[in-house]
């Protein structure tokens, strides 16, 4: 019989090609939806299956996208007057690939 430590992390071994496209799947999936005209924001991002947006967008930006953002008021369920996000759209590219 094992035991587990309260708040014990289990083991977790190296990425596997299938996290590591699965990776590559979700960045092309958000370098879509941001080369749409509308852009994209955290919530949107969400249903898309990425949890944060802007980490994904600095990735995308060290990579060579031109990623332009602006603040936009969003109401929530819980506050109908919204709350400030930022929408960012593709607008090019500083190196091929």
């Amino acid at each position: 019989m094992t035991t587990k430590e309260k708040g014990a992390v289990p083991f977790e071994s190296a990425p596997t090609s299938e996290t590591t496209s699965a990776h590559s799947t979700k960045k092309a999936t958000i370098r879509f939806a941001l080369s749409d005209p509308h852009g994209l924001n955290r919530f949107e991002a969400e249903r898309l299956g990425d949890h944060c947006l802007n980490t994904t967008v600095a990735v995308l930006r060290a990579e060579g996208c031109v990623i332009h953002s602006e603040w936009e008021r969003v109401p929530t369920r819980f506050n109908p007057r919204g709350v400030r996000v930022l929408r960012y759209w593709l607008t090019g590219r500083v190196w091929g690939g």
